[in-house]
This record gives structure tokens, sequence and C-alpha cells, in this order.
């Protein structure tokens, strides 16, 4: 599975909470929306790029979290829109970035 079959399962698995755009060939720029909210009723999302290398590996880089004020539907147009972005502890790492990230990468029901 290459990485554009691979990008359309994720969009299948996740429709209302993944968001991506391809700016080169093989690699996806992605922002993703948990499913649960934080205790003040905001979302948690990270971001990152994926991008295939040999074979059909895929690396991700560039991991941001960020936490959107906003509904996640409405800020369809930029990825960043309603949300803060900032350097990260290593406990908002392990709290709010690798969860994240970890949803995203959950295998599909089968």
């Amino acid at each position: 599975m290459d990485i554009h079959d691979w990008m359309d399962t994720k969009k299948k698995q996740f429709p209302n909470h993944l968001l991506s755009d391809s700016p080169y060939a093989a690699v996806y720029k992605i922002v993703f929306f948990r499913k649960e909210k934080t205790f003040f009723g905001s979302y948690i999302s990270c971001s990152a790029y994926l991008r295939q290398t040999k074979g059909n590996a895929i690396e991700i880089v560039e991991m941001a979290s960020m936490v959107n004020y906003a509904d996640y539907t409405k800020s369809l147009s930029r990825f960043n829109k309603g949300g803060d972005l900032g350097p990260m502890s290593e406990k908002e790492r392990t709290e709010v970035l690798l969860p994240c990230i970890e949803e995203f990468l959950e295998p599909p029901p089968t």
C-alpha cells in the first residue's frame, strides 16, 4: 500500500476528524482532530507532514499539537485557524501530542 492508498483509508476511517493536503508527489500535510474534547470543550489536534520513503515506508515529521477553541468543522479553509501552537514540554508531548498521533495511527476497524 503506498501513501496515497493509506491516506485514502485514513480519510474514510476519520471522515470528520482529518484534514489533508498533498503539496508534493508523495507528501501529505495533515491535521487530525481527536475525538475526545478537553475538559473545557475545545478540540485537541495534531499536525504533521507524512512522506513516503524507501519502498512503502511512511515517515512522520514536523509534528505539532494545537488546542482549537472553535468547532473544527468551521476551520476547513485554514489548518491552524482558531488555535494555539507553541513550544512543548516533555509532559505536553506525552499527554497531548503523542496520544493524538497514536489515535490517528490506529488501524481501521475490520
